[in-house]
């Protein structure tokens, strides 16, 4: 039984369940949709001199998603009309491992105590990995994803939660999100490090 909300509609495009038969395409939608994206290329610096390995370890980490459905939901937009984790860390070429650790640290501590997100424990709706193709932006489809969340959490009572980038955060307070704090991933000893809004919204009371 389906416990989620349908998708929002958006005009022109459709979201649905994603599914095994997906993978290379999400694979490559998030390596073309997080270009600029900090983390990363806070975390993987080396993703487009070791093309195939970034793509190799970035589908296993939309494949372990897809095989464990009871935790993760992947969906994916699609166009009516076309126009004209950590897992493997130690192989991956494309990663600065460091900095991989740095961040999966500090996004651990989310769900500690005293994190950002704790006290919602399993009752929130967590969004995250939203991109959308370059070529594709500007229409409504990311905010189309995120209303499916917001859908998702109002229907349960629970609110939506995410960590957004700089070009994210604006989005999502478009969207109504709340900022509640700001996480900071620098490596121990470097001076090089990268942000992240820290956002929540509440179902109304």
């Amino acid at each position: 039984m389906d416990h989620f909300p349908p998708p929002p509609a958006t005009q022109g495009y459709s979201l649905r369940k994603a599914n095994k038969a997906d993978l290379d395409d999400i694979t490559q939608i998030h390596i073309s949709g997080f270009v600029e994206e900090p983390m990363d290329n806070y975390c993987y610096p080396f993703r487009f001199k070791y093309r195939k390995d970034h793509f190799k370890w970035t589908r296993k980490e939309y494949e372990y998603y897809l095989d464990n459905s009871q935790k993760y939901l992947v969906h994916v937009a699609e166009a009516a009309e076309q126009p004209e984790g950590d897992r493997g860390l130690d192989q991956r070429k494309d990663a600065n491992k460091k900095h991989v650790e740095a961040y999966l640290k500090v996004a651990s501590n989310r769900y500690e105590p005293h994190g950002f997100f704790f006290k919602w424990a399993e009752k929130q709706i967590n969004l995250s990995v939203l991109t959308v193709l370059p070529e594709f932006r500007r229409q409504g489809v990311g905010a189309m994803m995120v209303n499916w969340g917001i859908n998702a959490a109002t229907e349960k009572g629970w609110p939506a939660t995410v960590c957004a980038s700089p070009l994210g955060k604006l989005l999502y307070a478009h969207l109504k999100f709340g900022v509640i704090g700001t996480e900071v991933i620098q490596a121990e000893g470097e001076e090089d490090s990268f942000s992240t809004a820290v956002m929540v919204l509440c179902p109304e009371e």
